[in-house]
Order: structure tokens, then C-alpha cells, then sequence
């Protein structure tokens, strides 16, 4: 414990030193722009290699297997890599703040306020996965109460986020991922070591690469749930305030799409390592109650208690990397998005001040999430269902289409959005809720959203090509046009 403590006090401390750097609101909120390669890769890897990428896929692995855990690691290396070639630099370009000021910009004030609370619940729900997580190591490692657990660790990542930003998260994260790395390389042997036969578990794992297919072929909704797993966070990811926060925060737009690419890498290095851990845990532990406990489980039973103490700070960077991350980006949206939008603020001084409130408000209602004890991994990951379903396909349209629009735009979320709680609801009311079910809905909320948009652009391209052509018909004819497909 008390190397756990002076971990702690040692995370303050970082932080208390990334605040003598902020200045203004673009200093707390992208560290002033100026991020090089060494701290942007850590930063974009450790944002969301946290609790679900360690102890929830472990466990998930181990009841489960590979596929699922489609969604983390695998997707969400997929979207490191297409967010660093493809979004990073134009995003990096436009010098923004948040991905809802791309919103506004293109589709107005009023549908950058509604998006940025359709997505917030990702970034509430994440934050309190985290907290989770936290309570639960703090149980296995002291002993203590869970709750103690998830109130303590929840208390030093708001005082570390509040008092230094996007610069105490930068600086963090890179002892934090640096430490959990070496955690995870060090007990791949030590599992190893007390499976009596080595080959079981490489057998095991090579015919798990094997399952990562549809579980029904010949089944459209087993297709469905399929690219629900992949696409979740293989594209919704990427329009995470959490990951474009890195990219903002890059010095460069070479710095931002590298730091993408390496994190694709990096985070695929990182990722197999809990898969295999899970895949072991099946020898060492043929039967295990809570499967998440898995890896802190193992750290206990066959670590030094000095080595155990490191493990433990590790899983902790792993959490901490993730909460601040989640913290800061909500933040960011609610404050600049929303309530300066409602009550302008001139003054950067004041900016921080109401930015610093908003923090501590977030991460309330956060924890009291925490504590309704949802799983790690599917808080994690269908709060995250909203930016697939609602922003994807009109950030991506604004980002590379010259024809994006505000109608299709609002058409595009609300189809989406509609889509995804309808199919849920459906399903429920006939056959129940399963995880296959949740990815099944967020896939059909995509499609529906890009069906939506896609549509409405024609049929705005269609009325526009009609008023060419006004002067062939009677005077006085009146041909109504929805307001939704009228021009702004």
C-alpha cells in the first residue's frame, strides 16, 4: 500500500508540473499544439489502452475468446491506423479545438450543441468504467472496501486533469504507459512458467486466431453483429474527442498522422499481450468466478511483494491513462461547446476556472455511474455506440465531401441514433438483450445514418436541379418543399 500511495502522490506531483504550463484554454485543453513524436504516441496508445484493454479483455478472453474481443484490441487498432493516414492531418489543418467545432462549422451552431450531447454519454460511461476498475484493483491489492477503491483513484485523476490539462494527461500518460508495459511483458513468463505444457496455450491461441470469423455465415445478422464488433470502435473511435485531442495537440501534421500510425502499432504489440494472458489463465485457473479479476489475480499469487507493488501501480497507469483522457475530452465539449456557447467568456483566466468545474462535474456523475456495477468491457464499450450511430458519417461527409449539408447532416444522427435504440428495443421485447444484439444494433444504426445521408443529398441535389427548370412550368404553381430539405 504504500508503494501504491507513493505512486499517487507521484502522479499530483507530474500533474501539479503541467500546470505551470497553462496559460490559456488552447494550453489546457491541447498543451499549447505543441507535442512531439515521443509524447504523442504514448498519449494516443495510453488513451485507450486502459481497464478494458487489460482486465476486461483478459476476462473476456478467458470466458469467450478472440472474438469477443474483436472491438479491443483488434478494432480499436484499426482505427489508430485509419485515423493516422486518413483524418489525422486534414483534422491537424484546421486547427480546432473539439470535433464539434467541425460541427458547427459546417453544419451550424444548433446541431453542434445536440451531437456533442448525443456522444457525451461515451465519455461518462468510459470515465466510469475506469472508476470501476479502479475499485476493483484497490479490493485485490489492499483488501479494502471497493468503494474506498473507486472513490480514491477517481479523486486523483480529477486533481491531477483539473490542475494541468491536456499537459499533465501528456505527461502522465507516458510514465503511466511505460510502466504497464513492462508489467505485461514481465508476467508472460511468469504464467508460462505454471502451465505445466507450453504448447497448450500456443495451440490455444492459434486456434483462437481462427474464430475471429462470423459465428454463422450464412446468417445476416451474425454478419451484422460481426462488422457491429469491428466498426464500433474501428470507426466510430476515431471521432472521439479522446483520440482527436492527440491529433490537435501534435506539433505537426506529420507528428499527428504518425503518431496514429505508430499507435496502431504499438497498440497491437500491447493488446495480444492480455489475449494471451486470458487464453493461459484457462490452465492456471480452469475455473474463475470474476474472469476480469484474471491478471490481478496472478500478479498476486506468484509476484514478490515488491514486484507486485509495481505490477499494481501498473494496472493503475493503465486505468488513470484512460479516465484522464476520457475526463479531459468531455470536459473539453461540454465547456467549449456548450456552456461558453450559453455564457461567453472572454477572459482565458475565467475559461479554465469554468473548465475546471466542469471537470469535477463530469467526473460526479461518473462515479456515481461506477457504482451502479455494470461490466468493465461492455460499459467501456457500447457507451461509445453514439459516435458510430450519430456523428460518423457526418463528420466523415464534412471532413471529404464539398457536398456535406445540415440537413442530411440532422437526418443522418437522427436516423442513426433512432435506428440503433429501435433495434435494441425491438429485439428486447421478442428475444432479450446480447452482447451480439448491442454490435448487431450499432451496425444497423450506422448504416442507417449513411442510408440517411446519402439520401437526403439527393434528394437536395434533385430539388435544386427542379428550380432549374421552374420556368418551364404554369405561373403560379406551387410545389412544397420539406423545410428539412430546404437550403439554409
Amino acid at each position: 500500500m504504500l508503494g501504491i500511495g507513493c505512486y499517487f502522490v507521484l502522479m499530483a506531483f507530474v500533474g501539479s508540473m503541467g500546470s505551470k504550463r497553462v496559460k490559456t484554454l488552447e494550453d489546457y485543453l491541447l498543451a499549447g499544439r505543441s507535442l512531439p513524436i515521443y509524447l504523442a504516441v504514448p498519449t494516443v496508445v495510453a488513451t485507450w489502452f486502459g481497464a478494458g484493454s487489460v482486465m476486461g479483455v483478459t476476462g473476456t478472453v478467458y470466458s469467450e475468446g478472440f472474438y469477443g474481443v474483436l472491438a479491443d484490441p483488434f478494432g480499436c487498432a484499426f482505427a489508430l491506423l485509419i485515423g493516422g493516414l486518413f483524418f489525422a492531418a486534414p483534422f491537424r489543418r484546421m486547427r480546432l479545438l473539439t470535433i464539434s467545432d467541425l460541427l458547427h462549422k459546417v453544419y451550424g451552431g444548433a446541431f453542434e450543441r445536440v451531437s456533442t450531447i448525443v456522444v457525451l454519454p461515451f465519455y461518462v460511461g468510459t470515465l466510469a468504467s475506469q472508476m470501476l476498475a479502479m475499485g476493483y484493483i484497490f479490493q485485490i491489492v489492499s483488501g479494502s472496501g471497493f468503494e474506498f477503491g473507486v472513490v480514491i483513484g477517481a479523486l486523483i485523476v480529477v486533481l491531477y486533469t483539473v490542475s494541468g490539462g491536456m499537459w499533465a494527461v501528456t505527461l502522465t500518460d507516458f510514465i503511466q504507459l511505460s510502466l504497464l508495459s513492462i508489467g505485461l511483458i514481465v508476467i508472460v513468463p511468469i504464467c508460462l512458467n505454471r502451465v505445466p505444457d507450453h504448447t497448450v496455450v500456443f495451440d490455444n491461441v492459434l486456434q483462437e486466431f481462427g474464430n475471429v470469423f462470423p459465428q454463422d455465415p450464412s446468417s445476416s445478422f451474425s454478419w451484422l453483429a460481426y462488422g457491429g464488433r469491428l466498426f464500433l470502435t474501428g470507426l466510430g473511435g476515431i471521432m472521439g474527442q479522446d483520440l482527436l485531442q492527440r491529433f490537435l495537440a501534435s506539433k505537426s501534421e506529420k507528428v499527428a498522422r504518425n503518431s496514429g500510425i505508430l499507435g496502431a502499432v504499438c497498440y497491437v504489440f500491447l493488446g495480444l499481450i492480455p489475449l494471451f494472458i486470458g487464453i493461459a489463465g484457462r490452465e492456471i485457473y480452469p475455473v474463475l468466478e470474476k474472469p476480469e479479476h484474471l491478471i490481478p489475480l496472478l500478479a498476486k499469487e506468484f509476484f514478490s511483494p515488491l514486484l507486485f507493488t509495481l505490477f499494481a501501480c501498473g494496472l493503475f497507469s493503465a486505468i488513470m491513462s484512460t479516465a484522464d483522457s476520457y475526463l479531459l475530452a468531455g470536459t473539453s465539449l461540454v465547456t467549449h461547446n456548450i456552456v461558453l456557447k450559453v455564457w461567453p467568456v472572454q477572459e482565458e483566466r475565467k475559461k479554465i476556472i469554468v473548465m475546471r468545474f466542469v471537470n469535477v462535474g463530469i467526473a460526479l456523475v461518473a462515479l456515481m455511474l461506477a457504482f451502479s456495477g455494470q461490466s468493465i468491457f461492455i460499459l467501456m464499450v457500447h457507451s461509445g455506440a453514439t459516435l458510430f450511430v450519430a456523428i460518423f458519417v457526418p463528420v466523415s461527409a464534412a471532413l471529404f465531401w464539398k457536398g456535406a449539408n445540415a440537413a442530411s447532416a440532422w437526418m443522418a444522427m437522427i436516423s442513426g441514433v433512432l435506428g440503433w435504440a429501435g433495434f435494441i428495443l425491438l429485439s428486447e421485447s421478442t428475444g432479450g438483450v446480447s452482447e451480439d444484439l448491442l454490435f448487431a444494433a450499432s451496425a444497423f444504426g450506422a448504416l442507417l445514418s449513411l442510408g440517411a445521408y446519402i439520401l437526403t443529398s439527393c434528394l437536395k441535389a434533385a430539388g435544386k436541379r427542379i428550380e432549374q427548370f421552374e420556368h418551364l412550368f404554369p405561373s403560379g404553381t406551387d410545389y412544397p418543399v420539406p423545410i428539412f430539405l430546404a437550403d439554409e
